[in-house]
């Protein structure tokens, strides 16, 4: 009994090779509200994208163990791309620089620079929001409460603002909006990720794991006699 249990979780469990190894990137996931973390995860899992949630930068931990990912595939000859899914407000789409600037305040204290990562900002865009029929919220209130449509808010004259309300107007979509059209978001999560990974390297790599993990497999098999 105990033999039959080893021959048939060991060779499962036999992972000596990593899915990032033979690709010329190396791909990380951050998005702004948990829900697309929910919704994104079969195509993170499938392609063995860590995900994870980005709102409001709170937990230090989860962002220096993202760097330290980085840090280890970009030791070894990888470009490195984070890819971010936020809300569609003035703030989410110049996220990207907001995001350099969060990772190289903590590049002292891991020990990995990120002047060379790729910040590829996917979702969400007008045209989708458009195209899906997505909700509109009223205002650019912020997560201080404060609404930047408001002449008193002391960021409302910046130009990134002021671009806003003349091409949008005072209204946004928050990231969370994408749930009502998963096969959508999906796709689009999918269209991400194979945009730096190519379409077939789950399969290549699952040909691969099977023809190690069959190794395992017939030389436990010979050493208990069957």
């Amino acid at each position: 009994r105990h033999v039959d249990q080893l021959l048939a979780e060991v060779p499962d469990a036999y992972l000596p090779v990593s899915f990032w190894k033979d690709q010329e990137y190396y791909v990380q996931m951050f998005v702004e509200k948990i829900d697309l973390q929910q919704l994104f995860f079969p195509v993170c899992q499938r392609f063995h994208v860590p995900v994870g949630n980005a709102g409001g930068w709170s937990d230090l931990n989860s962002r220096a163990d993202m760097m330290r990912r980085f840090a280890q595939w970009e030791a070894e000859g990888k470009q490195c791309v984070l890819l971010y899914a936020g809300d569609f407000d003035p703030g989410g789409v110049r996220m990207s620089d907001t995001l350099m600037s969060n990772l190289t305040e903590l590049s002292g204290a891991v020990g990995w620079d990120p002047s060379n990562l790729t910040i590829d900002r996917f979702c969400l865009n007008q045209d989708f929001i458009e195209e899906h029929t997505l909700s509109w919220i009223d205002g650019l209130v912020t997560s201080s409460g404060n609404d930047l449509a408001d002449p008193r808010h002391r960021d409302h004259d910046q130009p990134y603002v002021q671009d806003w309300l003349r091409d949008i107007g005072p209204r946004k979509v928050e990231a969370n909006a994408l749930v009502t059209a998963p096969e959508a978001g999906r796709a689009l999560c999918l269209q991400a990720v194979t945009k730096y990974v190519p379409a077939d390297a789950p399969a290549q790599f699952q040909s691969r794991l099977d023809l190690e993990q069959e190794r395992v497999l017939a030389a436990l098999e010979r050493l208990v006699g069957r």
